[in-house]
């Protein structure tokens, strides 16, 4: 796997690709669901979400739901997909299409949703696609501002 460390933020990066036909109509509140019964959140600490459909998807060519993870350091990076390759799961394309590498919020059309803080919980934006209910079941807490 091979990180990258975004110069202008002095970040770390990666994307996590859905099927958003396999996900249906709430396909973005799905894929944060998927995430929340995957990941610790106590091991994101410090690190932002950032979504949207793949600019591949906005013009036709895929259909492509995207959460980025950023973070301070590598490892939540590697956790992230260590975790997330694992799975099976119809609405995760096969692990060597499942994750973008690189400037990934640089290059796909992403917005802003969330942070992670220190005490391991989600601040998201109030009309964002991340809802508190999403979060029910999971060791995650999502709190909206």
């Amino acid at each position: 796997m091979r990180l990258f460390r975004k110069k202008s933020s002095g970040r770390y990066e990666i994307g996590i690709l859905f099927d958003i036909g396999a996900l249906g109509s709430l396909y973005g509140q799905e894929a944060y669901h998927i995430l929340f019964s995957s990941l610790d959140p106590q091991r994101m600490t410090g690190c932002s979400f950032h979504d949207g459909d793949t600019e591949a998807t906005l013009y036709g060519g895929a259909n492509l739901y995207c959460i980025a993870v950023r973070a301070p350091a590598p490892q939540p990076i590697r956790y992230v997909r260590d975790i997330l390759s694992s799975r099976t799961d119809a609405w995760l394309p096969t692990p060597d299409r499942r994750f973008l590498e690189g400037d990934v919020t640089g290059r796909e059309p992403l917005v802003h949703a969330g942070d992670v803080d220190g005490a391991g919980r989600l601040v998201a934006s109030a009309n964002g696609p991340i809802r508190v209910r999403l979060a029910e079941g999971t060791a995650w807490t999502v709190v909206t501002k």
